[in-house]
Order: structure tokens, then C-alpha cells, then sequence
């Protein structure tokens, strides 16, 4: 037997998200009318709680470059920055340099934003302006 037929067999009627009736409707009766879906994206809430859980954000720039240099993040090392990013906040820092292993990321300690990310290669004969810490973890 098909649940479809189960369900109108036995009145039950499927509840989804958007179908669930405002606090005001005190009748006990589920609502069939659908609201409006949020205007937000899987991914768009995905980066959100990453973010709301990890405490750093990416800049657009910094993502890229993480492509274009294949910098691949683990858990660990996203830890790590993470522990940098406090550690300069700890001091007062405002803009830091954190180097993680062999890689830099250029953190904007305020915000808690990773503002670009470079390989030991793209570091080498750099001279970094506009930081006033720097963290090595």
C-alpha cells in the first residue's frame, strides 16, 4: 500500500516547514496556507553556522586565493588559525600576520576576517605592511 493512500485513509496530513500555522492560531488545526520561504540559500546558511561555529570568516578575495594557490584548510589547521586569531586578539592586535605551518593568512583581527592567504613561495621576498602582530602557531 502506498503512503499516499495510508495517509487519506486514516486523515493524516503531511506537515512541512512552511506549512506550520503562526503562534496566533491557537485553534490546534494545522494550517495549509504556505509562507514565504527564506530568501537565503543551503550554502548562504551553511557558511553562516560554519562561521557562527568556527568564529572566522573568509573574504571573497581570501577565498580566491585559496583556489588559486591551492591552500587546502583541515580541521586542524582551521583550528590553529583560529587559535592565532585569538591569541593577536588576546594583545590588542588589530591586523595580523598568522602563520600556520608554512602557509600566512593575513587576518583582520577586528572583524575576525581572513583577508588573503599565501604558500611559503608567495611569502618569500614580501614585505607585509599594515599588520602590527604577527602569530605563529
Amino acid at each position: 500500500m502506498k503512503i499516499g493512500k495510508l495517509q487519506v485513509g486514516h486523515n493524516y496530513v503531511p506537515i512541512r516547514p512552511y506549512e506550520i500555522s503562526s503562534p496566533e492560531n491557537t485553534s490546534g488545526k494545522i494550517s495549509t496556507e504556505k509562507t514565504k520561504p527564506t530568501e537565503k540559500n543551503f550554502s548562504d546558511i551553511l557558511g553562516e553556522k560554519i562561521s557562527d561555529n568556527v568564529g572566522l570568516k573568509f573574504s571573497a578575495h581570501a577565498m580566491r586565493r585559496l583556489g588559486d594557490r591551492q591552500i587546502n584548510l583541515t580541521a586542524l589547521d582551521l583550528s590553529r588559525l583560529t587559535k592565532g586569531v585569538k591569541l593577536a586578539e588576546e594583545k590588542g592586535a588589530k591586523s595580523s600576520l598568522i602563520m600556520v605551518d608554512k602557509n600566512a593568512y593575513i587576518v583582520s583581527v577586528k572583524n575576525k576576517t581572513v583577508v588573503t592567504a599565501l604558500t611559503e613561495e608567495a611569502t618569500l621576498g614580501n614585505v607585509f605592511t599594515n599588520i602590527d602582530s604577527v602569530a605563529i602557531v
